[in-house]
């Protein structure tokens, strides 16, 4: 097993992969098209919440990897499919849009997309190849 501080700098590379620019920038761009009376949340608050929750997720995901034995692919599959079902279980229980039933599907299909391309290519090679 690593070192404390080897273990450690690989969570840190992990948050950083996931906290960056090329991970989140397709949400900053699909939210700021988005109607702001359908928003309960402020730009503001989303670009300082997003790039945190990909870090995060990033790091969960590892810890996750390193506890089973996962290989980077099977962590990204199993991370791309979690994370949507985990922002849109957040969104709808605390009304983050004014939706009705089927702008919930549009939105929780949209995510759910774009959250296992962002996984399974971004930030995929970015792991790969940094």
């Amino acid at each position: 097993m690593y070192p404390f501080y080897l273990g450690m700098i690989e969570y840190l590379r992990a948050f950083v992969i996931g906290s960056s620019f090329l991970v989140f920038l397709p949400h900053f761009i699909a939210v700021a098209g988005l109607n702001e009376a359908k928003l309960n949340y402020t730009y503001k608050q989303y670009t300082f919440i997003a790039p945190l929750y990909y870090g995060l997720m990033n790091m969960i995901s590892l810890f996750i990897a390193l506890q089973f034995g996962l290989s980077s692919r099977q962590r990204y599959l199993l991370i791309g499919t979690l994370s949507p079902l985990i922002v849109i279980s957040f969104s709808y229980s605390f009304k983050t849009y004014d939706y009705e039933g089927h702008e919930w599907l549009t939105y929780g299909s949209g995510l759910f997309l774009k959250h296992f391309l962002i996984w399974n290519i971004v930030v995929f090679l970015l792991d790969k190849y940094i």
